[in-house]
């Protein structure tokens, strides 16, 4: 009998491949989302650090210009934290589409893999069937060799 052969096997290695595939890019995004919170933590520090800076210059004396300048740096550094806040929302969308896809392509590989179990039952019955065919003729097939010896 012929070695069990699973018609769909190219097709669930593909899915193996691509779920692999899946899983860097999600761990990519990951990786992006985390330098972008740092970022934006660094940015908190530095605004922080500049906003106890102009406290602590009003205090004492501060010119115009230079009230001016550290209300555009902050201004300047609220907005680059906003579009960070943006890029990372846009990064935790992107990661929950790829987590779906994942979700999906391990349930498609999954159903591959069930199906691949039944056909190997259905191999292995049918081999077992055969070798019992196999095994009772060379049985009957040795005592009518013996019978016919004597």
């Amino acid at each position: 009998m012929k070695k069990f052969n699973f018609s769909l096997q190219k097709i669930l290695e593909i899915k193996e491949q691509l779920l692999k595939n899946l899983k860097i890019e999600l761990t990519n995004l990951n990786l992006e989302c985390r330098n972008i919170e740092d970022h934006i933590k660094n940015l908190k520090v530095k605004f922080k650090s500049i906003d106890n800076e102009y406290v602590e210059k009003t205090y004492k004396s501060i010119s115009t210009g230079e009230m001016l300048y550290y209300k555009m740096l902050m201004e300047s550094i609220l907005k680059q934290i906003e579009v960070k806040e943006e890029e990372r929302e846009i990064l935790l969308k992107k990661m929950s589409v790829k987590r779906q896809e994942i979700i999906s392509m391990n349930i498609e590989i999954s159903s591959l893999e069930k199906l691949k179990e039944k056909e190997m039952e259905k191999y292995n019955k049918e081999f077992m069937r055969k070798e019992e065919i196999f095994i009772d003729e060379f049985v009957s097939n040795k005592s009518m060799s013996n019978k016919y010896a004597i």
